[in-house]
């Protein structure tokens, strides 16, 4: 009986994972061009995670990832950070999350920045953001 309910739980979880991974993958945009800077947002909702839970957690993520967290209000459940532009002569990438209410779920919401000249893989930016929502689940 024990692990038919921990099988269950994992196949939960599992699920859980690729229906947020989705939702980030379905609802990433860029906006913008090489020459002009670009912004890559995206959002996705956490099932079952309060959003004190996935801002800490999400706190984590970012700090684990290097970025410099400038400024943080937890109880509006906003994180804005920055990373160095390499070669950028003093250029920061800003990245901004937001974590809501959403009924009884989480909304999360990132926003990243690229000045003109500047470029970042969208596939790296797809999976980063990616991370870091499934992260408040984790």
């Amino acid at each position: 009986m024990k692990k038919s309910k921990a099988i269950l739980l994992l196949s939960f979880c599992v699920s859980f994972n690729t229906l947020a991974a989705e939702q980030c993958e379905t609802n990433f945009t860029k906006e913008g061009s090489f020459f002009k800077g670009k912004t890559f947002k995206t959002w996705a909702e956490v099932e079952g995670v309060s959003t004190a839970e996935a801002y800490k957690k999400i706190y984590q993520q970012i700090a684990k990832g290097g970025w410099k967290i400038s400024s943080s209000d937890k109880d509006l459940g906003i994180i804005s950070a920055g990373q160095d532009v390499s070669y950028g002569n003093g250029k920061t990438a800003p990245l901004n999350v937001v974590v809501e209410e959403s009924g009884s779920n989480s909304k999360i919401s990132i926003s990243y920045s690229i000045s003109g000249g500047v470029s970042s893989p969208e596939k790296a930016v797809i999976e980063s953001f990616c991370k870091t929502i499934g992260a408040a689940k984790s």
